[in-house]
């Protein structure tokens, strides 16, 4: 299960990026980013992890161009993806059981805690640069979701920096 960030930071060298030239997450970081969905990309046992109704696409296809690496790599992993129904609120957020409901504080992130609840464990939820993923991680490490940090340290710093500690 790819966070959209994965995508948008390993796509950063594309000119229509959002994080072209933005010094949001630095270039070492981003390149670690590249390098982990280049792997990604070429080991055909890796899948792509989605929900049937197709939110997480529609979040894909708003924040990336079609030209994006990231966009090209989900285009690919299409073909071997596994797909998971999940239930939706009336106000089209993914539905969850608590403590999760209450624990994950982004609506647009409930969707990917839903895909990794129906994956039973099967897959992990992958983030760049979301420090909110710090902000739920022992209620997801309870439910028996991993969150897989890319660039763990520079990301824990921006969460650490973010809450003043």
């Amino acid at each position: 299960m790819l966070d959209t960030n994965v995508l948008l930071v390993a796509s950063a060298g594309d000119p229509s990026s959002p994080f072209k030239d933005s010094p949001h997450v630095p270039l070492a970081e981003q390149r670690a980013v590249l390098a982990w969905l280049r792997e990604f990309r070429r080991d055909r046992s890796r899948l792509l992890v989605l929900d049937s109704q197709r939110e997480v696409m529609r979040e894909y296809k708003k924040q990336l161009g079609k030209n994006d690496y990231g966009y090209q790599v989900v285009i690919e992993k299409l073909q071997t993806a596994r797909f998971h129904r999940i239930q939706l609120d009336e106000g089209g957020a993914a539905q969850l059981p608590e403590p999760l409901r209450t624990e994950v504080k982004d609506r647009s992130d409930r969707k990917f805690v839903a895909v990794a609840l129906a994956d039973a464990g099967a897959s992990s939820l992958v983030n760049a640069c979301d420090t909110d993923w710090y902000d739920c991680e022992a209620a997801l490490m309870q439910a028996g979701i991993n969150v897989e940090q890319l660039i763990d340290g520079w990301c824990r710093a921006k969460h650490a920096e973010k809450h003043g500690k």
